[in-house]
């Protein structure tokens, strides 16, 4: 009887003691397990919410991103659209005043040359006015007028070179008429040139400046060839 009554005292011993495990041990250790998972839930969600809060994620982040985004691209296209225009005009300014000054340039060369040769020309033409014309008086031609011929002559060669080349033309005959006409007149008041002596040569100098005129203007100097002009010096 009494080992039957201890037998039986040990099982419930042993029973209460697996619930009371269940209950307090296996329990505790469950909730533990359970608040620990709901712990790493928390942190794992404010770790992802502080992520997205770092890097502008959700709804009000990612909308803060995208607008601060799009608004800075913006300005940044805007700023560098007036810069490139302008430093566009910059570079289109220089290059135009670069090319207007080559233009220049070589329409300068251009016009020097031009008034070297015009003057060549003139000097060359001059030159055979007083060969042809001594020559004729040696032939027993008439050289009256034959002066007129070349006047036009040289002017109209030396005007072929251009604006530089008329220039030099009419720089050229204007200075000849002008000094020859005031040394005539120089002549006059010293007494060895009468008045109608000076009356003549400057009426005779309008003409050679009228001849002058005419080549310069391109027109045909064989207007005013004589006809004791040796062929040979046609135009």
């Amino acid at each position: 009887m009494k080992c039957t009554l201890l037998l039986t005292f040990v099982v419930l011993l042993v029973v209460c003691a697996e619930d009371t495990h269940a209950w307090f041990g296996g329990g505790g250790s469950s909730r533990s397990s359970s608040r620990s998972s709901d712990t790493s839930k928390s942190s794992s969600r404010s770790g992802s919410s502080n992520k997205n809060r770092k890097s502008g994620g959700g709804w009000w982040g990612g909308s803060r991103r995208s607008s601060s985004s799009r608004s800075g691209s913006s300005s940044v296209q805007k700023q560098e659209t007036p810069k490139a225009s302008v430093i566009d005009k910059v570079k289109g300014a220089i290059g135009g005043a670069i090319d207007t000054v080559k233009a220049k340039t070589k329409e300068a060369k251009n016009y020097v040359k031009g008034y070297v040769n015009g003057a060549k020309e003139m000097h060359s033409t001059y030159k055979e006015m007083k060969t042809v014309t001594k020559q004729m008086v040696k032939d027993g031609k008439s050289a009256k007028g034959a002066d007129k011929y070349f006047h036009a002559k040289a002017n109209y060669k030396a005007a072929q070179n251009g604006p530089g080349g008329k220039a030099a033309a009419k720089h050229i005959s204007d200075v000849r008429e002008a000094y020859q006409t005031a040394f005539q007149k120089v002549k006059n008041i010293v007494g060895k040139v009468s008045d109608k002596g000076y009356d003549e040569y400057a009426a005779d100098s309008a003409k050679d400046q009228e001849a002058n005129r005419h080549g310069q203007n391109g027109g045909d100097p064989n207007k005013y060839r004589t006809k004791d002009i040796p062929d040979k010096h046609k135009k």
